[in-house]
Formats: C-alpha cells, sequence, structure tokens
C-alpha cells in the first residue's frame, strides 16, 4: 500500500455510506412482523405479572428483550433503513405498553360481565331477596385505568408490598413505560453503529479475528502507517466485510503495552479507529494475515 494514501486525505479509501434504502418489504412484512412480536411479549408480561412483578425489574428486562430481539431481527433479515428500525422501536414498544394494560382492560369486561349475568340470574331466581350492586362496566381502557388507580396498584418491592394510589400509580406506569422503551433504544443505537452496504444490501458482520504476535503486528502497522508504540507486545486484529465483500472494508488493529498492560487501539491518520481499505488495500492485508498464520491464533 502507498503510504501516502493514507496520508492524503483527499486518496483515502471513504467509509460505506450509512444506513440502507427503505423497500417495501421492510415496511409490509418486517415492521408488521415486529410489531406482531411486540404483541406477544405483551401478552407474555400480562400473563406474568400476575405471579411475578418486583417494581422496575419486569419492565427492564421486558425493554432489554424487546431491544435485543428487534436487533436480531434487523440482522437475520439484513434490514438496514435506520428510520424503519427507529419506527419499529416505537411502535414496539407502545404495543407492549399498552397492549399489557389492554390486555387487563378486556380481562376486566370480560369478568365484570360474567359477575353481571350470574347476579341477573340469581335476582331472577331469588328477587327482591338479592339486594346491592356490581361495581361498573369499565367503559374503555382509560376509565379501567381509572378504577385501578383509585383502587391502587400493587407494588412488590425488596422492603415489602405497597399500594400505589392515584397520581403514584400513573408515575409507576410512566416509570415502567420508560424503563421498558430505554434499553430497546440504546440497544438499538448501539446495533444502528454498525456499517451498512447499499450494493448487497447486507450488515457488515467480523470476517477475520484473531492475535498477532509483535513482529506481525509491526508489519501490519508499517503496511496502514499506523503508529505502533515500540513497547507493544501481543495484538489483535479484526477485518469487518458486508457479505459480498463490494463495499470497503474495515480493518482495526489494537495491542497490549508491555509496560502497563493496557489494551490500546491503533488510531487511524485521520482520528478514527478503523482504516477503510479498498480491494487492493484488502488483499495486500490479507496476504500479511496469511504469511503470518503460524504465529496467528484466529478465533474466526
Amino acid at each position: 500500500m502507498n503510504s501516502e494514501a493514507l496520508n492524503d486525505p483527499t486518496r483515502v479509501t471513504a467509509p460505506p455510506a450509512g444506513g440502507g434504502r427503505g423497500t417495501w418489504w421492510a415496511w409490509c412484512i418486517w415492521l408488521p412482523g415486529c410489531v406482531a412480536f411486540a404483541a406477544l411479549v405483551a401478552w407474555a408480561v400480562s400473563e406474568l405479572s400476575r405471579s411475578f412483578s418486583p417494581l422496575g425489574v419486569l419492565p427492564l428486562a421486558v425493554g432489554l428483550v424487546l431491544g435485543a430481539s428487534l436487533v436480531a431481527l434487523m440482522r437475520l433479515f439484513q434490514m438496514g433503513h435506520r428510520p424503519t428500525a427507529w419506527l419499529a422501536v416505537g411502535l414496539s414498544v407502545a404495543v407492549v405498553v399498552v397492549g399489557q394494560h389492554w390486555l387487563g382492560y378486556r380481562a376486566a369486561v370480560v369478568e365484570a360481565d360474567r359477575r353481571s349475568e350470574e347476579f341477573q340470574k340469581t335476582q331472577a331466581k331469588f328477587g327482591e331477596l338479592v339486594r346491592g350492586s356490581l361495581p361498573p362496566r369499565p367503559a374503555s381502557l382509560v376509565d379501567y385505568l381509572r378504577g385501578e388507580a383509585q383502587r391502587g396498584r400493587p407494588l412488590s418491592t425488596v422492603f415489602g408490598q405497597y399500594s400505589a394510589k392515584g397520581a403514584l400509580a400513573w408515575i409507576t406506569w410512566t416509570v415502567d413505560a420508560l424503563l421498558v422503551l430505554a434499553p430497546a433504544v440504546v440497544m438499538m443505537g448501539f446495533a444502528l453503529r454498525r456499517p451498512f452496504c447499499r450494493k448487497c444490501g447486507s450488515w457488515y458482520a467480523t470476517r477475520r479475528s484473531g492475535s498477532l504476535d509483535a513482529q506481525a503486528a509491526r508489519r501490519l502497522a508499517a503496511a496502514l502507517e499506523l503508529p505502533l508504540e515500540d513497547s507493544a507486545g501481543a495484538a489483535r486484529y479484526r477485518l469487518i466485510c458486508c457479505n459480498q465483500g463490494c463495499a470497503p472494508s474495515g480493518f482495526s488493529l489494537s495491542w497490549e503495552g508491555n509496560s502497563s498492560g493496557a489494551c490500546k487501539r491503533a488510531p487511524y491518520p485521520l482520528g478514527s479507529e478503523i482504516v477503510w481499505l479498498d480491494d487492493q488495500q484488502r488483499t495486500r492485508i490479507v496476504a500479511i494475515l496469511d504469511e503470518s498464520r503460524n504465529s496467528l491464533t484466529p478465533d474466526s
């Protein structure tokens, strides 16, 4: 590789364009599939919360599961359109949060109808001997939540059982919603930082990675014009590419200092931590790695 290609910003290989394009199948198949999965999660949470609902733990776990699942679906189906991904997060969280309350509302309506029917049958049989009235049937989801807030939401904590009534109940529901939203947003945010190839429509993935001895690391650092400390010891490398190898490949190199033992990453001359390689540069780096195979412990 010509060292001037790395030092001259006008000749450096450009990183791949961020994000994929919107497609009909992402909007019509992938996005509805994510929402359907979120509805299934809402049902599972509704069932689980009847017997296990420690304060803050369940919604946080739900947010982690939901975020990891959405990222996995995005990787599995190679969906790279970032606005669609964020829309999936928003809709899925809304379905999980609102869905579990709606399932509770429907269960309350069914129970109210059942009790009303039994009351009418008993009243018709015994007449004036049966007195009293049943609690009103919830007219809507908001009406149901208002009734739940008045009765008090039971909270299970390490300090014992408590009941959140009125405004406090609404606050706890809001906190639960935020605890579902936050992990999903963070996980999707980190996942979308990975490059995406618009040519073959695939997310970048690690194709080669492993350990290098100091001599092999110096050869790579020299080929890439990367500053390597004199005290550098064992090093590690990572090569990322798209599925078809039709876009620039990314390469990173890190090592352990013999004196401090701390892990350091070689900075790219323009301030990044990844060197983007064209086909010729990638062929050169792969050749060096193959030549150093005897001193290499591959991870993949």
